[in-house]
């Protein structure tokens, strides 16, 4: 697989990993925001062809938590986002 492009209204979006430290000071592994956070945050990778909002790759976003498709690829995870879902863009 060599590129991948969002169809319609879709954004693909790289997740942000929040690094977090125990209140005793040990590093804890990269994941999600807070376990009961709705809200995820990423970076626009790519657009599909029928989003009307004004991003560009390399926007940092912030999505719904349960609206994307996560997909695998060796580089990590993606995330496919509806363009409903986007609730905001961090500048």
């Amino acid at each position: 697989m060599n590129k991948m492009t969002p169809l319609h209204d879709r954004v693909l979006v790289k997740p942000i990993e929040e690094e977090r430290v125990s209140p005793g000071g040990i590093v804890l592994p990269k994941g999600p925001p807070k376990q009961n956070s709705d809200a995820h945050y990423g970076t626009v990778i790519s657009i599909g062809e029928s989003v009307d909002l004004k991003l560009v790759k390399g926007d940092s976003i912030v999505y719904q938590k349960y609206a994307m498709a996560e997909v695998e690829v060796p580089d990590g995870e993606l995330v496919f986002v509806a363009q409903k879902s986007i609730m905001g863009k961090m500048e």
